[in-house]
């Protein structure tokens, strides 16, 4: 059997929000800090002792926010360009560019609905328990507070590249870190082309179609470790 060349597809929007919380908690790491960090844990699915090569991995996210808005508990004009949220993504998506076969793939920013959520959770910034009168809203951290826009495109940039790479013979093992079940056809394409299909659901629990179309679960989230992660694992 040949060896396998693997192209790995990574949701931004679901990786950060969950790779972040444990080897960046504090949110202190610099973005250069933070892509290698990503960078490490992604290329530990390519088994490369038993010959797999890497082809590439695709970075699926969306460009920060741009607009202007008032803030929800300040009441002062935010301008989002100049945020360091924005400042902090544009570093870390040109941080992921100079890693070795990254590909970032940009989809766009729906804001007509511009609702409010908070940037990170615990205790105190959880939704439910403030809408349960469980939060002191004095406690709340303003700058743990920002508009939560959709995502357009990004799903749909994912899914043709999945199977423009499967079609196209450049991989035979596709990795995907989401838990989206709309990859479902993606993922029924790939392995009617021959190709493995393996799912990184980062220690998330699988449902629906999803886990019925792919050839197996892979994650090492458990095993990050936050001062060091180790490539050659």
């Amino acid at each position: 059997m040949s060896p396998r060349t693997v192209a790995i597809f990574v949701d931004a929007g679901f990786f950060n929000r969950i790779f972040t919380k444990v080897v960046d908690p504090d949110m202190q790491m610099s973005p250069d800090d933070l892509a290698k960090r990503m960078w490490h844990y992604w290329i530990k699915h390519v088994d490369r002792r038993n010959g797999e090569n890497l082809y590439r991995i695709y970075y699926y996210d969306c460009p920060p926010l741009t607009l202007k808005a008032q803030h929800p508990i300040t009441n002062k004009q935010i301008d989002f360009s100049k945020s360091d949220i924005t400042i902090y993504k544009n570093r870390l998506h040109e941080a992921l560019l100079h890693q070795p076969y990254v590909a970032c793939r940009m989809g766009q920013l729906s804001t007509l609905d511009k609702d409010w959520g908070f940037i990170r959770k615990d205790k105190i910034h959880s939704f439910n328990k403030l809408i349960r009168g469980e939060v002191n809203i004095a406690d709340i951290d303003p700058n743990n507070v920002s508009i939560r826009p959709r995502q357009k495109g990004v799903d749909m940039k994912l899914g043709v590249d999945i199977t423009s790479v499967v079609l196209k013979k450049l991989a035979n093992k596709i990795i995907l870190i989401s838990g989206d079940s709309d990859f479902v056809p993606a993922a029924k394409l790939a392995r009617i082309e021959g190709a493995h299909f393996i799912l990184d659901a980062m220690g998330r629990k699988v449902k629906g179609e999803l886990a019925e179309h792919i050839d197996g679960l892979k994650s090492f989230i458990h095993h990050v470790n936050k001062s060091q992660i180790s490539a050659s694992d």
